[in-house]
């Protein structure tokens, strides 16, 4: 078993397999870029708990609703044309999982690796972390019928590990939540989804780290990773030379990057996300809220509403595109007419580490003996941050306690790409 783990990345995955690792016994350092906890991706997002929501993002019909939303700069999906190999490369690798049999596949297999989320985050506020989280239920709502079958017929397959979502009326659903406009029709009442607000995770999580005595390398980009034969010695992060018997790539979009300076590239790319928070109090919600059609996050905070929606590849800055924006404010106003349709938010973007399958990597880079990658969870890095790191931390324990993690973890193995070696690149 390893002594000293070095992870790259201090997102919500990064953090939540430290403080496994920590827990564990190991001696563990966290590399990250960025100066604070308060950037990226693991903070700009809806954060939702959701295994009902839990589906790969290329789907049957993802073709069809992408050229149709092509000429609209606010539409809920749209494909930055670029003439980068990698992302040409990324897209077709994607629209060749969008159908049923794929999809279908990584829906049992990320249902499986939900089983025990609930629990999960359970176990986080016994062990003394301290974050905002809500037991509220989640609501999916829609203008049409034929969407909601479509939901219902995707979250089905959750119902064994105890996710249900109950069909509602329009009025139904406007009793629970009487801010819902007249054109909602239909939706589902998910009672058992969570949310949190994620800058309390992310902080709360690092600080159980630091109680642990993992030790933080700030402002510290890793420009060289070091290796002897098959094993990482070390990597170089900020100008220093840090050393372990162990190393988790877990650094979202830069994933694909740093497994390439260990020398196995992986697909991932950014997926953009957009969103807002309101604090005008024109709108009031209990439960998270799914604008179906829009496919706009909407989530109650102990201080805000937060708005969260549309993903863009091709696009891999933190550049405001102000017409998306404007899309998810339109949308939140027809959905929920109270809200001003004047609106003119201050917003953010989170770059989501996409694969081409809609699965997330997790588990031994091909060709090196102690390197692990935690990557590529979409929109679900919240949700499933604490069994990736169970996945982890198994690895690491071996013997019985990784025989019963592996069936759950085989479908997320970074060897299904390795086919891919030496052809796919990634940029930083």
């Amino acid at each position: 078993m390893a002594d000293h783990a070095v992870i790259v990345g201090a997102g919500v995955i990064g953090l939540a397999t430290a403080c496994r690792l920590a827990r564990d016994g190991l001696a563990v350092t966290v590399v990250d870029a960025a100066r604070d906890g308060a950037a990226g991706a693991s903070v700009h997002n809806a954060g939702w708990i959701v295994p009902i929501m839990s589906t790969p993002v290329p789907a049957p019909g993802m073709l069809g609703k992408a050229l149709r939303w092509m000429a609209r700069r606010d539409s809920p999906l749209y494909v930055r044309p670029s003439p980068r190999p990698e992302h040409v490369r990324f897209m077709l690798g994607m629209l060749r999982h969008c159908n049923p049999r794929d999809f279908a596949y990584g829906v049992e297999a990320l249902t499986s690796l939900n089983e025990h989320t609930l629990r999960l985050f359970d176990e986080y506020e016994k062990d003394g972390i301290h974050f905002e989280q809500h037991r509220t239920g989640q609501l999916l709502v829609f203008t049409t019928r034929h969407t909601m079958d479509e939901y219902r017929a995707a979250t089905a397959p959750m119902e064994r590990i105890g996710h249900t979502a109950v069909p509602l009326t329009g009025d139904e659903l406007r009793d629970l939540e009487p801010a819902l406009g007249r054109q909602v029709l239909t939706g589902l009442h998910c009672p058992q989804e969570r949310h949190v607000d994620p800058t309390s995770l992310v902080r709360g999580l690092e600080l159980r780290c630091r109680e642990l005595g993992v030790r933080f390398l700030r402002d510290s980009r890793v420009t060289g990773i070091h290796s002897r034969s098959h094993t990482v010695t070390s990597v170089v992060a900020g100008g220093e030379e840090v050393h372990g018997d162990l190393f988790v790539l877990a650094a979202g979009v830069h994933t694909g990057r740093l497994s390439r300076l260990a020398g196995h590239p992986l697909p991932i790319q950014p997926g953009k996300g957009y969103g807002f928070d309101d604090t005008s109090g024109s709108v009031t919600l209990r439960h998270s809220v799914y604008l179906g059609e829009a496919k706009v996050a909407v989530t109650p905070l102990a201080d805000r509403l937060r708005f969260a929606g549309t993903m863009e590849f091709g696009s891999s800055d933190a550049t405001i595109d102000r017409h998306r924006l404007r899309g998810i404010a339109h949308s939140a106003h027809a959905y929920l007419p109270e809200f001003p349709l004047e609106s003119r938010p201050r917003g953010w973007t989170g770059l989501r580490p996409m694969t081409p399958d809609g699965l997330p990597v997790i588990g031994p880079l091909p060709g090196r003996e102690n390197v692990l990658v935690a990557s590529g969870h979409s929109m679900l890095g919240v949700t499933l941050a604490p069994v990736t790191a169970e996945i982890i931390a198994a690895e690491v324990a071996g013997d019985r306690q990784q025989a019963e993690m592996a069936r759950t973890a085989r479908p997320f193995s970074p060897r299904r790409f390795a086919s891919q070696r030496g052809r796919t690149t990634e940029d930083d």
